[in-house]
């Protein structure tokens, strides 16, 4: 088991994650794209080579991202219609996501065995993911999932917060 902790940098222009191992190590950066259609986020090795890409699919009425690493597409990510709580699904190889989205707990699947878990940690400045993973071929597909899914909430917290203000 390998845990990374994903940290959004709080007062950037441009979206930035820090991905580092348990011992604060940098392992990846992930830097979103500014001003750009389709919306985008490339995650970049220490060598801040391009190894894979988080791409939000631009006119989906609900958010779909797809992922690709080493510039072939192995996942999309979809999140689905639901009146309470938030659902996503995955398609990759047989991977399902389960657990509560909107906290950013959940376990990600794979036939039936557990390839990776999500916690987010609290009491943090920004927020800060923990990624358990089970095996080192899954680290990018969990890396990405949480940047889409994390950017989906960001997006609707946003429009909620100016929805909020505008009748004030």
């Amino acid at each position: 088991m390998r845990k990374l902790y994903l940290n959004q940098k709080v007062w950037s222009l441009r979206e930035k994650f820090t991905i580092r191992d348990e011992h604060d190590h940098p392992v990846y950066q992930a830097v979103g794209s500014v001003f750009q259609v389709p919306k985008h986020f490339d995650i970049l090795d220490m060598q801040n080579t391009v190894i894979a890409r988080v791409t939000k699919k631009p006119l989906s009425w609900l958010p779909l991202f797809s992922l690709e690493i080493g510039g072939q597409p192995v996942a999309t990510i979809q999140k689905k219609f639901t009146l309470f709580k938030p659902r996503y699904d995955l398609s990759a190889s047989g991977v399902t996501v389960t657990g509560d989205f909107w906290d950013m707990n959940f376990t990600v699947s794979r036939q039936g065995h557990t390839v990776g878990k999500v916690a987010k940690r609290w009491f943090s400045l920004g927020d800060q993911y923990e990624i358990t993973i089970a095996h080192d071929d899954d680290t990018l597909l969990l890396v990405g999932l949480v940047i889409a899914i994390d950017y989906v909430k960001r997006t609707e917290q946003a429009a909620a917060n100016s929805g909020n203000h505008a009748g004030n």
